[in-house]
């Protein structure tokens, strides 16, 4: 996971992925995944993974597209995407921190057989959870 470290290299970025922990407006509004019900959930589910702010919370998106713009053409192209939700608000959909983990090309979309497709990302990311991955945090 050498993208981890480099956000966490950066003093200016390291800071950033705590603010949904130290900066952010605890008021009852909706404005980020970390104001959520979902998140407050897990959190104390996982009390040992919330007591560091600096734990990823991580966000898997997908979508498919039509490479040639043709709507009668079969052939798709599938992007799986891993979304960092400790970054603020304006930082955490921009590209630079948006980090494409998949494409799944083919024919046509994976339907029901995307599980295939995602078994060694999730492979990766269970190892993740459960060995954890040491970095330097040029913040602290």
């Amino acid at each position: 996971m050498p993208r981890f470290r480099r956000m966490f290299n950066s003093a200016k970025h390291a800071k950033n992925m705590v603010w949904h922990s130290e900066k952010r407006v605890n008021d009852g509004v909706l404005r980020h995944p970390a104001d959520a019900a979902q998140w407050k959930s897990f959190d104390f589910e996982y009390k040992d993974f919330s007591a560091d702010p600096r734990n990823l919370h991580l966000g898997l998106a997908t979508d498919g597209m039509n490479p040639f713009s043709m709507m009668s053409s079969k052939y798709s192209v599938w992007q799986v995407i891993l979304v960092n939700y400790n970054l603020p608000p304006k930082l955490c959909m921009k590209r630079k921190f948006l980090m494409l983990t998949l494409l799944i090309s083919g024919p046509s979309q994976p339907c029901n057989d995307i599980d295939v497709y995602l078994a060694p990302l999730l492979d990766d990311l269970k190892m993740l959870w459960d060995k954890g991955y040491k970095v330097k945090d040029a913040y602290r």
